[in-house]
């Protein structure tokens, strides 16, 4: 039968095959995802013949397909669920190891992934994330800089740009949600702002087609 693959930015694919599998931060669910973000017991993953279907637990932080919160959805191949701040990529295909032929051919070398943003007990200073210089601003950095900031190739796709914007936008949500001061809330606004400048600049006109 087949089972279902959660896919994260880094590390190990997760495989579900359980008519119902718990996930969230409790170590003793099915799916234990360790962030902060995560509820205890997040949302269920239940299979009802060959479909799969999350259905969110009441969380803290909500349980979002595509970027969209849901309460009770079908799982499908090429979405992104995401639990609190923590994304997976959505297969039903097991995934190939790095190097193996089967895998996918990637067009260029993976770019470096933007620097997360800090937790709010480690921000000491209101700083956006990238690793050199602030992030575009309206008429001001380069488009190298702007795909430094989305962790995208200069000329990059648009479906990736919208893909990585999306991620990242997500992530200062929830940053922007929980921060427990005023200044922290406006270096989040800050990093929002310079977030989308960086997007438009890379992809004229993405924000309006629903990014």
């Amino acid at each position: 039968m087949t089972s279902l693959w959660l896919l994260p930015s880094e590390g190990d694919p997760i495989r579900v095959d359980g008519d119902r599998s718990v996930v969230g931060r409790d170590p003793h669910v099915d799916v234990v995802v360790n962030d902060n973000s995560v509820s205890r017991k997040h949302a269920v993953i239940e299979r009802d013949s060959d479909t799969w279907i999350v259905a969110d637990q009441k969380s803290a932080n909500g349980t979002w397909i595509d970027g969209q919160r849901v309460i009770r959805a079908i799982l499908k191949p090429g979405q992104q669920v995401r639990f609190g701040a923590v994304s997976f990529d959505i297969s039903l295909e097991k995934p190939a190891p790095p190097g193996r032929a089967g895998r996918a051919a990637e067009p260029a070398p993976a770019p470096r992934r933007p620097t997360p943003p800090p937790a709010p007990h480690e921000a000491t200073r209101a700083a956006p994330p990238p690793r050199r210089g602030h992030a575009p601003a309206a008429g001001g950095a380069s488009l190298e800089e702007a795909a430094e900031l989305l962790g995208v190739l200069p000329g990059a796709p648009k479906h990736e740009i919208r893909k990585k914007y999306q991620k990242i936008y997500n992530d200062y949500q929830i940053r922007l949600t929980n921060a427990p001061t005023p200044s922290l809330k406006r270096m989040y606004q800050k990093n929002l702002q310079d977030l989308k400048a960086a997007a438009e600049l890379l992809s004229p006109g993405i924000l309006e087609d629903g990014a």
